[in-house]
């Protein structure tokens, strides 16, 4: 039966492969989390500044519009830090992706090796099987001869001659 010697470190490759993968799901979901995030404060800055547009052209009170201003304002500066998470999450996404490709490059170069050493295993008993095989057949052929030279020589022997004189 073959065993590969390096089947428990291809199994850790494995468990890490699967550990990165799961990593890189998790930078994902950040990643769409942070997205999500900025795309919310995106709509409450549209609407702010709808509504100051609206305010404006409502002749309403400079402390409201200055209220709003500071409102927008704010979320000019919290909008500026939400894209700098989605851009940071992304990154941790592409390094997590980096680290995925990494692992599983690491693990198909023990599946090749593996491939390849029950390859040449099979081949091996492949050679060793008909090595066997052609010993038994060498071994009967024999029999068979040493069988049929002892035949003659019997048949010889208890045969009458020919010329049919007796003996």
């Amino acid at each position: 039966m073959f065993r590969f010697r390096l089947q428990r470190i291809l199994e850790l490759r494995e468990q890490h492969e699967h550990a990165k993968a799961r990593e890189l799901a998790s930078a994902q979901d950040s990643a769409e989390r942070a997205a999500e995030a900025r795309l919310a404060l995106q709509n409450l800055w549209s609407d702010s500044q709808a509504q100051l547009h609206t305010a404006q052209g409502n002749g309403s009170r400079i402390g409201h519009l200055t209220q709003l201003g500071t409102v927008l304002t704010s979320l000019d500066e919290r909008l500026v830090v939400a894209g700098d998470a989605v851009k940071e999450a992304d990154a941790g996404v592409r390094q997590a992706q980096e680290l995925l490709e990494e692992a599983a490059r690491d693990r198909r170069v023990l599946d090749r090796l593996k491939s390849r050493h029950a390859d040449a295993w099979r081949a091996d008993e492949a050679q060793r099987d008909r090595t066997l095989m052609d010993e038994v057949a060498l071994m009967q052929f024999a029999r068979k001869q040493d069988q049929s030279t002892q035949r003659p020589a019997e048949t010889t022997e208890n045969a009458p001659p020919r010329d049919g004189s007796t003996r």
